[in-house]
C-alpha cells in the first residue's frame, strides 16, 4: 500500500510545475487600510490592492515592494493597501471577485490564498480561474532548517532520525494546511514515511514558527526563505535543503532538493501574483501589463525582490494564468493524496 501511495505521489509530482506560500490562520475580519503612494488624482479614486494576510508578512512585503515601483508608472493615481485576512485570505479573494472589473481593484494573491485554500475548502474559496490574471510577481523557495547546535547536519540524517523514532521529532509551521505544513508531510511521504512520523506544532505566522525553532520548542522546520535566510547567514540556524530550482545566490553551499534525490519537493515554493476581477476590459488589462513591464525593469523593484529572498517572475512566467491553474490543480491532488482536507 505504501509503495502504491508513493508511486501516486511521484506521478503527481511529474505532472506539475514549481509553486508554493502559506495560508495564514483565520484572523479577525476587520480590514486594515493603509494608503501608499501619492494622493489620488482628482479625476478618480485610489487603486485598491487587497492583501489576504497581515502587515509585516510575506504578502505584505511583496505588495509594498510592487507598489513602490508601480506608483511611478501609473499616471499619478494613488494606491490603498487593504489587509483583509479573514478566512485564511478567502475574504480578500471574494472582495476582489465581486468588484467592478475596471482595473481599480486588485488582489495580491499568494499560493496559500488562491491555490492551497481552494484545495482545502473547494466550496467556499475562490480559485484562480475566477480572476483576470495579470502577472506572477515573485517566487521564493522553502528552506528546511535545524538549530545550529543540533546533532543533525544533513537532510539524510534528519530523515533517518525520524525513521528511527517515529513521532519523537517535532516541526513548526505557520498553521495547519499552510505551505510549511504540506511541505513536511510531502517530504515524509516521498521518503516512504507515514504522515505522523514527525509531529507538527502550528503557529500563526512563519516568523513565529522560526522563533519556536530557535527557542528549542521544535526540532526542525521547512519555512519561507525570508524567515530563515538572515539566521542562516548569522549561524543561528543550519540549512539542510532548499526547494529552489538551483543553488541560492545568498546561500550557494546549500543543496537543493533535486541534488538530494527529492526533486519533487521543488514544486513547493511561495509566490505572489497580481489578479483582478474576471471580465476586465482589454484596455484595462493592457494598461496594467504596460505598468508591469516597466516594473520588471525597475532596479528598485528588483532590489526589493532580492531583499525578500525571492526571484523576479514578471517576465520569467510568460503565461501566468496557466501557471496558476497548474498550481491549483497540483494542490488539489496533493491535498487529496495526503488526506489534508478538513
Amino acid at each position: 500500500m505504501l509503495g502504491r501511495k508513493r508511486a501516486l505521489l511521484l506521478a503527481l509530482a511529474g505532472l506539475m510545475l514549481a509553486g508554493g506560500a502559506a495560508c495564514a490562520q483565520t484572523q479577525p475580519s476587520t480590514p486594515q487600510t493603509l494608503r501608499a503612494g501619492p494622493a489620488p488624482a482628482a479625476a478618480g479614486v485610489a487603486i485598491r490592492l487587497y492583501v489576504p494576510f497581515g502587515a509585516g508578512g510575506e504578502a505584505d512585503g511583496s505588495a509594498r515592494n510592487f507598489l513602490r515601483s508601480a506608483e511611478r508608472f501609473n499616471g499619478g493615481q494613488g494606491f490603498e493597501i487593504i489587509h483583509l485576512t479573514a478566512e485564511s485570505g478567502g475574504a480578500a479573494s471574494r472582495a476582489v471577485k465581486a468588484a467592478p472589473p475596471d482595473g481599480r481593484t486588485l488582489l495580491l494573491a499568494r499560493v496559500g490564498s488562491v491555490a492551497i485554500l481552494p484545495a482545502l475548502s473547494p466550496r467556499t474559496a475562490v480559485p484562480p480561474w475566477d480572476f483576470t490574471v495579470l502577472a506572477v510577481l515573485d517566487q521564493a523557495p522553502l528552506i528546511c532548517v535545524v538549530r545550529s547546535g543540533s546533532t543533525i547536519t544533513s537532510m539524510h540524517e534528519l530523515l533517518a532520525a525520524i525513521s528511527a523514532a517515529p513521532g519523537r521529532l517535532r516541526y513548526s509551521t505557520a498553521g495547519a494546511g499552510t505551505l510549511q505544513s504540506l511541505a513536511v508531510r510531502y517530504l515524509l511521504a516521498l521518503s516512504g514515511l507515514p504522515g505522523d512520523a514527525a509531529k507538527p506544532v502550528h503557529f500563526g505566522q512563519g516568523s513565529q514558527a522560526t522563533q519556536a525553532l530557535l527557542d528549542g520548542e521544535v526540532d526542525f522546520s521547512c519555512n519561507n526563505a525570508r524567515s530563515v535566510v538572515p539566521l542562516l547567514q548569522s549561524g543561528a540556524l543550519r540549512g539542510l535543503m532548499t526547494t529552489a530550482q538551483g543553488r541560492l545566490k545568498v546561500l550557494p553551499r546549500l543543496q537543493n532538493a533535486a541534488e538530494l534525490g527529492l526533486r519533487d519537493m521543488q514544486q513547493l515554493q511561495g509566490w505572489s501574483a497580481l489578479l483582478g476581477p474576471a471580465g476586465m476590459s482589454a484596455a484595462a488589462v493592457a494598461r496594467w501589463r504596460a505598468i508591469l513591464d516597466q516594473v520588471a525593469d525597475d532596479p528598485e523593484w528588483l532590489a526589493g525582490t532580492e531583499a525578500l529572498a525571492a526571484a523576479p517572475r514578471i517576465r520569467a512566467i510568460r503565461d501566468p494564468a496557466h501557471f496558476l491553474r497548474q498550481q491549483a490543480e497540483f494542490y488539489e491532488r496533493l491535498v487529496t493524496l495526503l488526506g489534508a482536507r478538513p
